[in-house]
């Protein structure tokens, strides 16, 4: 029996006339030990602990040891040997588009399709951006990371002729951030630089919000960066190697941890805390957070120089437990009251989302020729 199924159980009530709003998060590079739920609050999350206390706990959610494939995975259901590619050596070529992507199946439902954040599952044809396969609108960047949180282009250095230094992109460097809408694919507003990345993707987030059509359901794809490092290349003036970044008043909080690196990186996991409450807020001041699934993923486990994903082994890029066991849950006022607060240790895994999203909140079908493979 495929994992969707047993996944299907836990969200079967959920089922109304019109189907459920559905917020997917996806954090970067989480731990699997980095939340203060599990770690006796050395972290500072209080909206994510909120959110697992009324929620289940994922504790066996498998993926793939890097993003993009484990992305790829998501969108189309497919296992990444299915979507075709395993590695970060292109990310340009990452395109999915062999498979029906997963809000290609929710249109027809009735949803509106947004993404934020990171897409990194192909970029160089226009069909595999992101308004091409389902969704609305992106608000988001191409590459596995921008240069750092506050200056939204392209990694480069400036040994690099082809990159992105103004933010316009060209060659294999794509235009970062972009603010496209269906057919339009278009650079965001350069004034958006000196935001910081998890709080300029989170009010975006609550602004699309804050204007959906309440008669119909919402499915956001919310990827934020954080907490990967940002990518500049330390090579030469304005750019340094230091890539773990948040504002000074929330490193601040962290007084008290040991090492600048976990200062540094609990900061980051409480702006991303931050971010999902602003968004959390927006939907209940539209009346939608009732009626909303939220579901929670990192991409893959924790990378060893600034996460803990005790009490498994190893870490990012490896096939230990740590590296493809990660951090997942669903939570929402939809889930039933006797299953909140607990933990299900099924296996599941990131392809299953799927069919799960698919057929189990939003009542659709998934067809015989995509998915699984």
């Amino acid at each position: 029996m495929r994992t969707a199924v047993a996944l299907l159980a836990v969200v079967a009530a959920v089922c109304e006339a019109i189907p459920p709003h559905v917020l997917f998060i996806v954090g970067d590079d989480v731990g699997y030990n980095d939340f203060g739920f599990f770690n006796d609050q050395k972290v500072i999350t209080p909206t994510i602990d909120s959110l697992l206390e009324e929620g289940i706990f994922l504790s066996d959610y498998y993926t793939f040891k890097i993003c993009s494939p484990s992305r790829a995975a998501m969108l189309t259901g497919r296992y990444p040997w299915g979507a075709g590619f395993y590695d970060m050596s292109a990310d340009s070529d990452h395109c999915t588009t062999n498979s029906t992507a997963l809000p290609e199946l929710l249109k027809p439902l009735g949803y509106k399709t947004h993404a934020l954040g990171k897409w990194d599952v192909g970029f160089m044809l226009k069909e595999c951006s992101p308004t091409y396969r389902g969704y609305d609108t992106f608000f988001g960047y191409y590459l596995a990371c921008e240069a750092d949180y506050w200056y939204h282009a392209q990694p480069c250095s400036w040994s690099n002729t082809n990159c992105s230094r103004t933010g316009m992109g060209i060659g294999n460097c794509p235009t970062d951030l972009s603010n496209s809408s269906g057919s339009d694919i278009r650079p965001s507003a350069p004034g958006l630089n000196g935001t910081y990345n998890t709080r300029l993707i989170a009010n975006e987030a609550a602004r699309l919000v804050s204007v959906h059509d309440t008669t119909t359901p919402f499915y956001m794809y919310l990827a934020f960066m954080a907490v990967h490092d940002g990518c500049g290349e330390a090579s030469g003036s304005p750019f340094f190697n230091l890539g773990k970044q948040a504002p000074k008043a929330t490193v601040d909080l962290y007084n008290t941890t040991v090492l600048d690196t976990y200062k540094v990186a609990g900061a980051m996991y409480t702006e991303l805390d931050s971010g999902i409450e602003v968004v959390i807020n927006a939907l209940k001041s539209k009346s939608m957070w009732d009626s909303t699934v939220l579901i929670f993923v990192s991409d893959n486990g924790g990378p060893l120089d600034h996460c803990t994903n005790e009490p498994l082994r190893g870490g990012k890029h490896t096939f230990f437990e740590g590296g493809v066991r990660v951090m997942s849950f669903i939570s929402g006022p939809l889930i039933p009251p006797d299953r909140r607060g607990t933990r299900w240790n099924g296996m599941a895994a990131s392809a299953d989302w799927y069919a799960t999203i698919t057929e189990g909140i939003a009542g659709g079908t998934v067809p015989s020729n995509t998915g699984y493979r």
